[in-house]
């Protein structure tokens, strides 16, 4: 059975990739994108901890979700990225409307445990920090992409600057291998991208 997901992006351009690629990896699952949040079955929020005040405007948007589905079923919801990664299981803390807690080096994750809170409706979440597999599990896809795409092609820092998240959120430094960014660009390029913005964070 199709399901609609909503997704909402805080934050850099590294979150807008990650957030077609949670895209990609929910869609072979069954749920398609709607930009009409009240009639979503699960509503995603995908956050940034840089930004001013990054986790007000995240506690403030799972408060709208509970106030637009307060005569109906409430939507599964998720909160991913550097929020997720930094708040941990606060989050279920602060905020008992959330079901799952995915940091930015997990989504892959995603599919599998949207499959589990449906099954047994259990409160899931996952903050490790597993360096590269994500990227072995960037999706195919045959619809277009646009004509200028994201390419995440390295992640993380060590520097450990006393005014950036960055090593906490993101992780340890670490760059894709040349063959992974090749044929992800060849994926690009046959869904009609002619233009390639690649990011990095060091």
């Amino acid at each position: 059975m199709s399901q609609k997901i909503f997704i909402k992006t805080f934050g850099c351009q590294m979150n807008e990739y990650d957030s077609s690629r949670i895209y990609d990896a929910v869609k072979k699952i069954g749920y398609n994108k709607t930009d009409i949040y009240e009639e979503a079955n699960c509503y995603l929020l995908n956050t940034c901890h840089i930004r001013d005040k990054a986790k007000e405007k995240v506690y403030h948007e799972i408060g709208r979700v509970k106030k637009i589905f307060k005569s109906k079923k409430k939507p599964l919801v998720i909160i991913t990225g550097c929020v997720a990664q930094a708040e941990n299981d606060e989050i279920f803390k602060k905020n008992k409307d959330v079901d799952i807690v995915l940091g930015p080096q997990s989504y892959h994750l995603l599919p599998k445990m949207i499959d589990t809170h449906n099954e047994y409706q259990k409160k899931q979440i996952n903050t490790d920090f597993i360096i590269n597999e994500k990227f072995d599990f960037v999706h195919e896809e045959k619809s277009p992409k646009g004509v200028s795409s994201y390419l995440t092609i390295q992640e993380g820092c060590d520097k450990f600057c006393a005014f950036c998240v960055v090593p906490f959120t993101r992780g340890p430094e670490y760059s894709r291998s040349v063959n992974n960014i090749v044929e992800e660009t060849k994926s690009l390029i046959d869904r009609g991208t002619r233009e390639i913005i690649l990011l990095g964070q060091n």
